[in-house]
C-alpha cells in the first residue's frame, strides 16, 4: 500500500464516509493538520490516557443504558363473547386478561426503572 492510499483511508475514516477516489489533496492536508493540531488528545487515546467511560444516559444526556430484564408475554386467553353474549364466564376471562396485562405493564415499568432506562 502506498502512503498516499493510507492517508486517503485515514481521511475517509475521519470524514465518516466517502471513497479513496473522492479524496482530494486539500482533504488530505486538512486531515494531517487536524492530527497535528490535536496530537495531545489523539496520542492520549492511543494507550497512554485514561480509558473511555461511557456516561450514563439521562433525559438530557446521550449515553449508555443497561439492558432491562425480560418480561414474559401475557398468556391469558383473549376475552371473547360467543355470539355477542357477555355471561359470567366471558366477564371473568376479561378480568383475568386485564389483570395479566396490568401485571405485565407494571413489570416492564419496574424493569426499565431498575435498569436505569426510566426514572
Amino acid at each position: 500500500m502506498q502512503i498516499v492510499d493510507a492517508i486517503k483511508n485515514l481521511t475517509i475514516a475521519m470524514k465518516g464516509s466517502g471513497s479513496v477516489e473522492d479524496i482530494t489533496a486539500d482533504q488530505i492536508a486538512d486531515a494531517i493538520q487536524y492530527i497535528a493540531d490535536n496530537w495531545d488528545t489523539i496520542s492520549a487515546g492511543i494507550g497512554g490516557g485514561e480509558p473511555y467511560e461511557l456516561p450514563a444516559a439521562s433525559e438530557a444526556t446521550l449515553g449508555g443504558v443497561k439492558k432491562a430484564a425480560t418480561v414474559a408475554g401475557v398468556s391469558a386467553a383473549d376475552a371473547t363473547a360467543a355470539g355477542g353474549a357477555y355471561d359470567q364466564t366471558v366477564a371473568q376471562s376479561a378480568v383475568v386478561l386485564a389483570n395479566a396485562n396490568k401485571a405485565a405493564i407494571n413489570a416492564i415499568l419496574a424493569n426499565l426503572k431498575a435498569a436505569g432506562i426510566m426514572a
